[in-house]
């Protein structure tokens, strides 16, 4: 789909968000951007201890370290842009949070299976009990929402890798908030597919995906049932 300029409208005066069935990004839409292991199968392997133990020490030593396919991956830190949209978003979350007792995570990540990997969300809202798999980690379908935002250096992975672990691992919504695509926009993806599998890249893992340009409203669903005004995160 291709994207318009943005268009200056009144705070209440809103284009309809746009649904879509491919919502990746022009310059990521093509097959050269699939992990190299895409189509092949693989059995899930038992993860070596000193695997845990690495991710582990990194996460006690302040790092934002992730495991994908059996691998420590260290992702970049996250710069004052996004620091600064995950804190809007909280903002505007809070009512719902106190009210409902949830509980925000930015340490605290999800367990993908069937490997024993680990996605580290930029912010997860999660009911105040929750299954947990390890101390590092949640058991996906337990979570509310899980949030990205893309910088330079994190965007393929957040369009092309985590749509799948995310549905993967059953966390039914999963908003990517996208500063780095002009227009800017925020992305929802919801109802995830429930037969994925690891090297399911060619398809599309959430049936419902909603798109809102910047000076759009997003409606989040049940159990927020609210109405994101995107300029908000971007002001």
């Amino acid at each position: 789909m291709a994207l318009t300029k943005p268009t200056k409208r009144g705070r209440h005066d809103h284009a309809a968000p746009q649904k879509q069935d491919d919502p990746v990004p022009g310059d990521l839409d093509s097959d050269e951007h699939e992990p190299p292991e895409a189509g092949k199968p693989e059995e899930p392997q038992e993860l070596p201890d000193e695997v845990l133990h690495l991710c582990m020490q990194l996460h006690d030593a302040g790092h934002r370290a992730e495991i994908r396919r059996g691998q420590v991956v260290v992702t970049p830190p996250a710069g004052r842009e996004s620091t600064y949209i995950v804190d809007r978003l909280s903002n505007l979350l809070i009512p719902l949070k106190l009210a409902n007792n949830w509980r925000f995570h930015q340490t605290w990540g999800v367990h993908i299976p069937p490997y024993q990997d680990l996605r580290l969300p930029d912010l997860m809202v999660a009911p105040d009990e929750v299954e947990q798999f390890d101390d590092m980690r949640m058991c996906g379908h337990c979570a509310l929402l899980v949030v990205e935002v893309c910088s330079p250096g994190t965007y393929k992975v957040d369009w092309k890798e985590k749509p799948l672990d995310y549905a993967r691992a059953g966390v039914p919504l999963y908003l990517i908030v996208d500063p780095v695509t002009s227009p800017r926009r925020v992305t929802l993806m919801s109802d995830p597919l429930s037969d994925l599998q690891p090297l399911d890249h060619h398809r599309q893992a959430y049936r419902q995906i909603v798109t809102a340009e910047e000076d759009e409203a997003l409606e989040l669903p049940w159990p927020f049932g609210i109405k994101i005004e995107t300029s908000a995160l971007f002001d």
